[in-house]
């Protein structure tokens, strides 16, 4: 008879404790597999993510990890209670014993739980420790009402999905807690963010709200290969064009207004002047107060020298996100995006440079100064 494991929960996200307490009763408990379950309707509190999100982040935690398996025994339409899992997992597999896998801090709530008795006949319990509960003296008071149970002789898990929100709101990648590239992920869906893309589809037209959702997408795997912060890419990327739409006449009435300081070339272009102007609507308008978000904003268009890592991850992904079709140098750039965002964004600009004089018109003074920084970067010989 095999042994299953089964962790339920919101998982609004998953987190590495998550994981970690998956591989600990994986080992400890000798099982055949850890099924993390979400719950397609939770009975306390309405998830941020919807379920397919927060089964998508499941199955990406789980890649690689032998035994741990997501699954959508949970996803309902209907609130679910542990007996009711336990149910539905001993009917997929019959014959297994069931071991469910809860923390500590819910161990005083499991007598009342529904059919707390047959759920006491249908499973064992294992238990992994949480800071501030005695998992033991719990334990014993539990065993007394007739459950099973095992203590995971495992570190306490004291990290929370509430706990990993609250990071990412700060925009923070909520390192050591999130992997990588499930923040990648969030930052590219927009999760755990007020809802930009809801507020910029309804001030661009629907090509260029799409090309917003490229640039949200690529920005956050570039950001995600290159080490740049995910979040605050995923951010500037649906942010980036929020002035776009605007027509010359209220760009410059914006731009006087803020008293923004432009030359008479930027006020005269609409593609100069909606950078500057959507940084100043992004402060104003969508709350961003981070500086590194708004200079991205700012300066996708022209560049500059000295450009951060979030601006040239934002200039690219500007360039070569997926509805972009003819814009000058595209194959090359799209390729050189993998090695080295600087070489990307510098053939970017040079494209661009040799397109606008084509077209008889005078480059940006800042894309000039963009240019000479990034050839001497380039030509600096590597560590």
């Amino acid at each position: 008879m095999g042994r299953i494991g089964i962790l339920s929960g919101t998982f609004d996200p998953v987190h590495t404790g998550h994981i970690a307490v998956a591989r600990a009763a994986l080992s400890l408990l000798q099982l055949d597999r850890v099924l993390l379950a979400p719950f397609g309707r939770p009975i306390i509190r309405r998830p941020e993510a919807d379920s397919q999100h927060r089964l998508r982040m499941l199955e990406m935690a789980c890649a690689g990890e032998a035994g741990i398996e997501a699954s959508q025994v949970d996803l309902v339409s209907t609130p679910r209670y542990a007996i009711d899992t336990v149910k539905a997992i001993a009917a997929r597999h019959p014959g297994q014993e069931i071991i469910y896998i809860v923390g500590a801090d819910k161990l005083p709530d499991i007598p009342g739980w529904r059919e707390a008795r047959t759920l006491f006949a249908s499973c064992a319990f294992a238990v992994y420790p949480r800071a501030g509960y005695d998992a033991a003296g719990l334990t014993e008071d539990l065993r007394h009402q007739g459950a099973r149970v095992t203590v995971l002789p495992c570190e306490e898990v004291n990290m929370s999905s509430s706990r990993v929100r609250a990071r990412l709101r700060l925009l923070s990648d909520a390192p050591g807690m999130l992997l990588p590239e499930l923040a990648a992920y969030i930052a590219a869906h927009g999760l755990y963010q007020p809802d930009y893309a809801r507020m910029v589809r309804q001030a661009v037209s629907a090509s260029r709200f799409a090309h917003s959702l490229g640039v949200r997408t690529v920005g956050a795997q570039l950001a995600l290969a290159h080490g740049a912060p995910i979040q605050k890419a995923g951010v500037a990327g649906i942010l980036h064009d929020c002035a776009k739409c605007m027509e010359l006449s209220r760009l410059q009435a914006i731009a006087r207004k803020g008293r923004l300081a432009m030359p008479a070339q930027a006020m005269g272009s609409n593609a100069l002047l909606h950078g500057p102007v959507g940084a100043m609507i992004s402060k104003l308008r969508y709350h961003i107060y981070d500086e590194d978000i708004l200079d991205a904003i700012r300066y996708h268009t022209t560049g500059r020298a000295g450009m951060s890592a979030l601006e040239l991850v934002i200039f690219v992904a500007d360039a070569i996100e997926p509805t972009r079709k003819n814009y000058p140098g595209l194959v090359a750039i799209r390729a050189q995006a993998a090695q080295d965002l600087r070489q990307a964004a510098l053939t970017a600009l040079t494209g661009t440079q040799d397109f606008i004089k084509i077209k008889g018109g005078i480059n940006s003074p800042l894309s000039a100064q963009a240019i000479a920084d990034l050839n001497a970067q380039l030509a600096q010989p590597q560590p």
